[in-house]
């Protein structure tokens, strides 16, 4: 049933080098890491650059995907230019670096009946898409506030090619959601996927959306797994460890259980 590679999310906080350095030893194919700190796209120089893919190279690692930080949602019009001039250089860093894919958080959709927050985030939804697009890359839209049946239509309804979601379960469980039919809904629009459960996080919603037989925060791997391999998804499953964790030790402890599978 497992077809996909793992990858590991790495810590902003940290050194980059040694982490990738890590992960390979660990066992990750790929790794995630955020365009920020040393490797925001304003910081990190040509030389830089050039640095992490050698390191990248070095150890056999790909760069999977390139996490864009946010700090609010789209749905306002403050200061929203620079925003997203912002996630334009990080499109560009990301192709410069070797990946296809930026991942972010954009914020909740608005209400239909909140025409204007609504109208906003979908000029911002699509100006990220074109952008992404014009240079060479694909948006991923990280889920979790919403269930794959509202976020899945809203983004075939904006008919541009270049966006996709993100599928992270531990986010999905957090809110009451549930993972496994979010994937099955979002279907071809899923370009990234997290092998995580909410079981260490909180708040948790108290109730389980698959029902009374599942503990809080858990994630039914052998579902997500089979939803993963209905919609053809073959690219990376990325742990995303705890930070104040081990996080080789978290990622041997998926890699292991999904062995089981």
């Amino acid at each position: 049933m497992i077809r996909s590679p793992l990858g590991l999310r790495l810590d902003a906080s940290r050194p980059i080098k040694d982490q990738i350095r890590a992960a390979a030893a660990a066992g990750a194919r790929g790794v995630v890491v955020d365009a920020a700190g040393d490797l925001a796209p304003d910081r990190l120089s040509e030389t830089g650059r050039r640095e992490v893919r050698h390191a990248l190279r070095s150890v056999e690692q790909e760069l999977v995907a390139l996490s864009l930080p946010t700090r609010r949602p789209f749905d306002t019009t403050d200061q929203l230019e620079d925003r997203l001039a912002r996630a334009d250089r990080a499109f560009a860093l990301a192709y410069d670096l070797g990946t296809r894919l930026v991942l972010a958080r954009v914020g909740g959709l608005p209400p239909e009946a909140d025409a204007g927050r609504r109208a906003t985030f979908t000029t911002a939804v699509r100006e990220l898409g074109i952008r992404a697009e014009h240079r060479g890359v694909r948006f991923a839209v990280e889920t979790g506030s919403e269930p794959g049946g509202v976020l899945g239509p809203y983004l075939a309804a904006l008919e541009i090619p270049s966006l996709g979601a993100s599928i992270d379960p531990s986010s999905l469980l957090r809110q009451g959601i549930d993972p496994v039919a979010a994937t099955r809904e979002l279907g071809a629009w899923v370009a990234h996927a997290y092998a995580n459960d909410a079981s260490r996080s909180s708040p948790i919603a108290s109730s389980h959306p698959r029902g009374s037989g599942y503990p809080p925060g858990a994630l039914d791997w052998e579902e997500y797994l089979g939803a993963l391999e209905e919609i053809n998804y073959r690219g990376y499953l990325t742990v995303w460890p705890d930070p104040d964790g081990d996080a080789p030790a978290q990622f041997q402890a998926v890699a292991d259980r999904l062995r089981k599978f």
